[in-house]
């Protein structure tokens, strides 16, 4: 049976180097803008609902008011040498520019400044609890960048230890585990999205040691058996 031309399947192209380097560089920037605005919007929604249903109206200042305390808590990094602190002041500021930008304290001091009723009350209540909002986004992203040193730590540790073990596996001729190796690979994306997305939009507050702690301890397991149930030959 003779196949014609165009039944012929197409190969698949493989995309260029300009094309790889600009979803690696601008697309990813990209991504990490969407998802920043989307974490900051979920932050509202969640601090809006609860401030009228569960909180009062101070709620998102004693969070930014905890989140500080904690910022400051931290010592220098050892391996960028910043001060955590000292991190959290530029992105502090970059966060001031951006309430400036909208207006939202004029926003909040003009309707304050005409007839308060319910309805007004509740949008001053909104209008500052998205500006506490958007500064604790940005000291936990200060937080999450100081954060990011401990999981490569806690990841070369673990990525050679589980390619020692592979090479003894290899050596001794240990069982190969594809499934669990391809199992233990689809876990390190979500668990590092989850964790700092989870961070970043938490509607109450939590200390950063409890929360990055046990995912950087998730993270090297998952990374250790990933290394270690590696195919035994290239």
């Amino acid at each position: 049976m003779t196949i014609s031309r165009s039944e012929r399947p197409i190969p698949h192209m493989r995309p260029g180097i300009w094309s790889w380097l600009f979803g690696t560089t601008f697309g990813n920037a990209f991504k990490l803008l969407w998802w920043s605005l989307f974490a900051i919007c979920a932050s509202v929604v969640i601090e809006w609902v609860g401030m009228i249903w569960f909180w009062g109206a101070d709620h998102s200042r004693q969070i930014l008011e905890l989140e500080l305390t904690y910022l400051s808590s931290y010592n220098k990094n050892l391996i960028t040498g910043l001060y955590p602190s000292d991190l959290g002041i530029h992105f502090i500021g970059a966060a001031s520019e951006l309430v400036s930008f909208l207006k939202l304290r004029e926003i909040s001091h003009h309707l304050a400044d005409g007839v308060v009723s319910g309805a007004t009350q509740i949008a001053i209540y909104g209008i500052n609890s998205l500006v506490n909002t958007i500064f604790i986004f940005a000291v936990r992203s200060a937080i999450c960048v100081s954060a990011i040193t401990g999981f490569v730590l806690v990841g070369l540790v673990a990525f050679v230890d589980g390619l020692v073990e592979r090479d003894i596996r290899k050596a001794c001729g240990g069982i190969e585990s594809a499934m669990l190796y391809h199992r233990s690979k689809r876990l390190l994306t979500p668990i590092l999205f989850l964790s700092f997305g989870g961070y970043l939009t938490a509607p109450v507050s939590i200390h950063p040691t409890l929360v990055f702690l046990p995912v950087m301890a998730l993270f090297a397991l998952a990374l250790f058996v990933t290394a270690k149930t590696f195919k035994k030959f290239l």
